[in-house]
């Protein structure tokens, strides 16, 4: 079969290309490659500053969760946040552990779980919404940064054939920056090309819905750039047991545990948030934007990620 490209449903191509402007690992496969990467690029930017990266993966590391004493080795004690290939865990050193007053006593998050060794300290992966937890003292990128950020991933979707896709999350969720501003600048220069983006209109707050998040959204819209739907990320993934599952996990030794998974959204909040997400059918009328079709703005929202 032959067809002009292909189209990704789920794709964060400002933030994957922030990625690879910093310490990327996504080509590499092993524990000891990360840690020599990540050793060069620290050297080749002496000083104190945080190292940002991203990209290892999971299978590399005994359970899946790497330690601050490894990434220790090769950073000193410097902070160092680098989360892994689908975004929902964080490997940090512990120089970013102390900067952020993670320790034994601090509680994980409602919606994440801190990895832990025996004596209950933190290991050095963050899962979900504790990545937050240091996440929230990084420097965000620059507009400049974001920009470059998606045409370098935009070079990198489209040599492998993707000419148009959905990015996942539009809007400031407070985990790297807005990526709408970069699209509106490159429809505006002319650098968005070939094809089309049809973004996701945001996410809602794990709190609850966002109530000038539908206005922000048609803020947005233009005739390439359309951000028809709004996102929820209601639970987590089955990798590091934080998907939200009917019956308990089993441990690594297949005993039963207590954890089936986190759920971000209370049920309450996750029910009015869809209502007011999907319009009354008297409201698609022909006065709306072609652009932005009612039915667009469904509950579509509350399927899980992952």
């Amino acid at each position: 079969m032959l067809v002009p490209g292909f189209q990704d449903a789920h794709v964060h191509p400002v933030w994957a290309g922030v990625d690879l402007l910093r310490c990327d690992l996504s080509e590499l496969s092993t524990a000891a490659d990360y840690l020599a990467r990540i050793a060069a690029y620290a050297a080749a930017r002496p000083g104190t500053g945080w190292i940002l990266g991203s990209g290892w993966s999971m299978p590399a590391f005994p359970g899946g969760t790497p330690t601050a004493e490894a990434l220790d080795s090769v950073v000193g004690d410097r902070p160092a946040f680098l989360p892994n290939r689908d975004g929902h865990g964080a490997w940090v050193s512990s120089a970013a552990l102390r900067l952020a007053g993670v320790d034994r006593t601090t509680a994980d998050p409602p919606d994440g779980r801190i990895e832990r060794d025996r004596d209950g300290n933190p290991s050095g992966t963050l899962h979900e919404g504790a990545m937050s937890l240091v996440q929230r003292l990084l420097p965000l990128p620059s507009d400049q940064e974001l920009y470059d950020g998606l045409l370098l991933a935009q070079a990198r979707l489209h040599s492998v054939g993707v000419t148009a896709w959905q990015d996942a999350i539009i809007g400031d969720t407070g985990d790297g920056g807005d990526a709408g501003p970069a699209y509106l600048r490159a429809l505006a220069q002319g650098t968005l090309r070939p094809g089309w983006s049809a973004p996701c209109g945001g996410t809602a707050p794990r709190a609850g819905a966002d109530p000038d998040l539908l206005e922000r959204r048609d803020q947005l819209m233009t005739e390439r750039f359309r951000p028809t739907t709004v996102k929820i990320m209601q639970d987590g993934v089955a990798e590091n047991f934080t998907a939200a599952m009917t019956d308990a996990y089993c441990d690594r030794h297949g005993h039963p545990t207590g954890n089936s998974g986190l759920s971000f959204v209370p049920a309450d909040v996750l029910l009015q948030a869809a209502a007011r997400l999907t319009p009354p059918a008297s409201s698609c009328t022909s006065t709306r934007s072609a652009t932005a079709p009612c039915a667009s703005a469904s509950t579509r929202s509350s399927m899980p990620c992952g």
